[in-house]
């Protein structure tokens, strides 16, 4: 038995490592998917700041707001690998969820398909959720460019924070075409996407419902 028992060990050991590259490599994927978009944000800004024409004290401060703002967004993204690596000592903390859709909104308003998307945000003071710096933000951002996405660049995202006991729900509804019956429920789905191909990867998504779930939330879609 006890020999049985040996073999038997090391193959959950091989599964569990091949499970753990195949989340290695889905993370590595997602890592480049949303570092593209902070990045395109930057070099856009940087090239804004370079021009010699109708660069004035305010355009450049607005710029370098932007691209600090970019720069964090980037560092947070990093330190998600991090975390899923071991090396990360950051530890969860109650985050205000004011202050992550405010932020989620900023960037939104940075990037390019995001300028003409007006965000309506009614919060819930005081309402905070346990998790790692730059999370809530991520989940919030990812869904808020898919839906300025789906919009085309010009809409509005309606967006509602509440207590619900020990729990901070957060609903967002934008004004575009909706989700077709027969997608919403891969929507979630790992490089599901219905853009053209090399327009989208389908993992802004995912990520969110990854990190809600690992969170201890729940995360749906309706049309």
């Amino acid at each position: 038995r006890g020999g049985r028992g040996g073999v038997k060990d090391n193959q959950d050991q091989v599964n569990a490592q091949t499970q753990r590259l195949a989340s290695l490599g889905f993370m590595l994927a997602s890592v480049c998917h949303e570092v593209s978009n902070p990045l395109a944000a930057i070099s856009s800004m940087v090239q804004i700041l370079q021009s010699k024409r109708g660069v004035g004290p305010e355009t450049v401060e607005k710029g370098l707001a932007s691209i600090s703002s970019n720069v964090a967004r980037v560092l947070a993204i990093t330190r998600k690998l991090g975390d899923f690596s071991r090396v990360s000592g950051d530890a969860r903390a109650a985050l205000a969820i004011d202050d992550a859709v405010e932020a989620a909104a900023a960037l939104l308003r940075h990037s390019p398909c995001g300028q003409g998307v007006s965000v309506d945000y009614r919060g819930a003071p005081g309402a905070a959720v346990l998790a790692r710096p730059g999370e809530l933000q991520q989940v919030v951002f990812n869904i808020f460019l898919n839906a300025a996405q789906a919009m085309q660049g010009a809409g509005r995202i309606e967006t509602r924070a509440r207590t619900d006991g020990a729990r901070v729900a957060l609903s967002i509804r934008d004004s575009g075409p909706g989700i077709p019956a027969q997608h919403l429920g891969r929507v979630f789905d790992p490089f599901f996407t219905t853009k053209p191909p090399g327009e989208g990867t389908g993992l802004g998504l995912a990520i969110s419902y990854e990190i809600v779930h690992e969170l201890g939330g729940t995360i749906c879609a309706a049309t």
